[in-house]
This record gives structure tokens, C-alpha cells and sequence, in this order.
């Protein structure tokens, strides 16, 4: 259902959206690739020869392969999270400043926090 009347969402709004979605994308490779690696097992075989001490393809990728898009992808999801901590960064502030108010100001001053689309 459309917003009668609004036009398209902020800027700001949009690039939170769009990192958001690089840091669930990323999270999911990362933890999908590291299972594949745990169940593949180390993959060196008897003395690091050619033995059957593990898997050698999941889904046509070999380990190396696997270890790749799993260091990648933790690399995106490190660049997708320290983006969306610096585009927080205001609001992260305000709320470390007032953390050890007295209750009764830190109720006031959390509402002065900005809240941004």
C-alpha cells in the first residue's frame, strides 16, 4: 500500500536501506560459506596428499573457492557496518552522551536525540 501524497523517501533513508541490505546479504554468505567450510573439513587429506580426509566440492566450488567468497564477504559486512555506524554517528553521540544522566534528564534529553529517516 502506497503513502497517499509522499513523495519519494529521503536520501539518507535510501543509502540505510541499501546498507542494510549489503550487511544481510553479506551475513548470510559469510555464515552459509562457514558451514560449508566446518563440514568440508580441513581439506589437506593424509600428510596434506590427495586422501580422503574430506570434501572436496560443495555445489561445484572447491574449498578455496569457499574460503574466498567467506573472507569476502565478512569484508563487505565490516565495510556495510562501520557505514552504517558513521552514517549513526550523530545519533550514537547523543545517546553515549546522555547514557549516565539522572533518569529524569536523560528522558528529556534522549528526546533531543535526532531521529533520521
Amino acid at each position: 500500500m502506497r503513502n497517499s501524497g509522499a513523495g519519494a523517501p529521503p536520501v539518507k533513508a535510501r543509502i540505510n536501506f541499501w546498507i542494510d541490505v549489503l550487511i544481510g546479504v553479506a551475513f548470510v554468505a559469510a555464515a552459509a560459506s562457514g558451514v560449508v567450510l566446518l563440514v568440508m573439513g580441513s581439506g589437506g587429506g593424509y600428510r596434506g596428499g590427495r586422501g580422503t580426509a574430506g570434501i572436496r566440492e560443495v555445489l561445484f566450488l572447491g574449498r578455496t573457492a569457499w574460503k574466498d567468497l567467506h573472507n569476502w564477504s565478512g569484508i563487505a559486512m565490516s565495510a556495510g557496518v562501520l557505514g552504517h555506524l558513521v552514517l549513526h554517528a550523530r545519533w550514537i553521540g547523543c545517546m553515549s552522551r546522555n547514557l549516565f544522566r539522572k533518569t529524569v534528564s536523560r528522558r528529556a534529553a534522549v528526546k533531543d536525540c535526532p531521529v533520521e529517516a
